[in-house]
């Protein structure tokens, strides 16, 4: 029996470890504690898993120095932001973090990328040699309900954004793309729609043709990998959590989020090239990348590594 203790800072965690969990053998027993609990934890534990650098990142190193304990580490987009407002003599503290994990855990290549150019180079090189990539798994509601749209030229190009108002500052530059398209006659719309369940999500999506990632400050892979379930390409930022998973032109395209030209221009050839895209998107179903049932023999491996 392998006892895994889970170190988090919220619901969403644990909601995000427990679509994994429930695929994992049971010879692997798992516990959650909130961050600020950690040091109160008596029991026996073989492996700690802190599913944020920053808070449960550091409560896991500070009780690992002590009872030497293996701990893995998750990078999330949040810690990126609070490192990068960290003060020069502070940063190497939140460093020996990633330094001394058994395991370090990205889940985007635009997090490697941000850490390749602000850590020392010795130290980034550390990090990544323990270092693997997991997406943060996809509720498994959109595995199970695959859609893609039948191949077709786009006569109307309906846009979808969704997120938060105070995301969808980047909207502006979407708003004069869709005006230059206009006025070449193209019939093109926009809907923009907060925080849906699940089953409206799902309607919203399918009544839509190509969806809009392009936020920098709360991206989202979640909503990336939902898009392509219902057969959406996408649209996402350059360097954004989205670009590089898959190749470009795969699922979609890279576009400046804040130039009018390359957005139109971009969405003007997903809908010349639609019906060859949407085929390439099927190909990527079931979306392994994102499939909590494959990413549970990877958490395996990953626990089990970090005992070596």
């Amino acid at each position: 029996m392998m006892k895994i203790l889970h170190v988090i800072s919220n619901e969403i965690d644990r909601a995000r470890v427990e679509r994994v969990m429930k695929y994992m053998p049971e010879e692997f027993e798992h516990q959650f504690v909130m961050s600020e609990e950690l040091g109160s934890v008596k029991c026996p534990v073989d492996v700690i898993h802190a599913h944020r650098w920053f808070g449960c990142g550091q409560a896991a190193w500070n009780y690992a120095s002590s009872s030497h304990l293996p701990y893995v580490v998750d990078v999330v987009q949040s810690d990126l932001d609070a490192y990068h407002k960290l003060f020069v003599f502070n940063k190497k503290s939140a460093e020996n973090v990633l330094l001394e994990a058994a395991r370090v855990v990205f889940t985007s290549q635009s997090q490697q990328d941000f850490l390749a150019q602000h850590l020392p180079s010795k130290t980034a090189d550390t990090v990544f040699f323990h270092s693997t990539m997991l997406f943060e798994p996809l509720n498994p509601y959109w595995i199970n309900n695959l859609h893609i749209h039948p191949p077709t030229a786009l006569v109307h190009i309906k846009l979808l954004n969704v997120g938060t108002a105070d995301s969808n500052s980047h909207l502006d530059a979407v708003h004069h793309a869709m005006k230059k398209l206009q006025r070449r006659n193209y019939d093109i719309s926009l809907t923009a729609v907060g925080d849906l369940t699940d089953e409206e999500l799902l309607d919203v999506y399918r009544n839509h043709d190509i969806f809009l990632q392009l936020d920098e400050k709360t991206p989202s892979t979640q909503r990336f990998a939902q898009a392509l379930s219902q057969g959406l390409p996408v649209l996402y930022a350059q360097k954004g959590v989205c670009d590089g998973i898959f190749k470009e032109g795969l699922a979609g395209y890279a576009v400046n989020p804040k130039s009018a030209d390359d957005l139109a221009k971009t969405i003007l050839n997903v809908s010349d090239l639609f019906g060859t895209i949407e085929q390439q998107i099927m190909r990527l179903h079931p979306l392994g990348l994102f499939d909590a049932k494959e990413q549970s023999r990877q958490w395996e491996h990953l626990y089990e590594n970090s005992l070596c």
